[in-house]
């Protein structure tokens, strides 16, 4: 039985190799478990899509799922609305009206559970036309995932 003082020697080698690996990784500062940044791009990628869809649909209470209890919408006139109830409410008295929507994000920053996204946001009525408008979210991310936490829509001058 040659292979026993070999087999002595693997054993603890194997076992502090398993111990000493993921501390190595706990202290190079990966947080575990993590959500990589593309990930967290597509979440968001996601969500954008899913207001879109929405709003194109018409569909208020799908819309109204996507804020943050405490979320601020400032509109194209400088109108602001607080808290998801009056927003839910402004969408649902307004969704019969609303016109197809195209959106375009040209950046979109994450700072850990917090994330900003900008780009345009044009909308065809259906009396012909168009309206772009250049949109700012903050986006939070909380158990339910992100969220549209403040929503701003300005007007590109013509």
């Amino acid at each position: 039985m040659s292979f026993c003082p070999s087999y002595r020697l693997v054993v603890p080698l194997a076992l502090a190799v398993s111990l000493y690996v993921p501390a190595v990784a706990a202290g190079q500062g990966v947080p575990t478990p993590h959500a990589p940044v593309s990930t967290t791009l597509g979440d968001i990628a996601t969500l954008r899509s899913a207001f879109v869809d929405a709003f194109n649909a018409k569909n208020a209470t799908a819309l109204n799922a996507l804020y943050t209890t405490d979320a601020i919408a400032i509109g194209p006139d400088g109108s602001q609305t607080v808290g998801a109830t009056a927003i839910g409410k402004m969408n649902t008295d307004s969704a019969a009206t609303w016109p197809h929507a195209v959106v375009a994000s040209f950046s979109t920053q994450v700072y850990g559970a917090t994330a900003v996204d900008v780009g345009t946001w044009t909308v065809h009525p259906k009396a012909g036309g168009e309206f772009v408008y250049r949109y700012l979210v903050v986006l939070r991310h909380d158990v339910k995932g992100w969220r549209l936490h403040y929503v701003v829509n300005v007007p590109v001058a013509k």
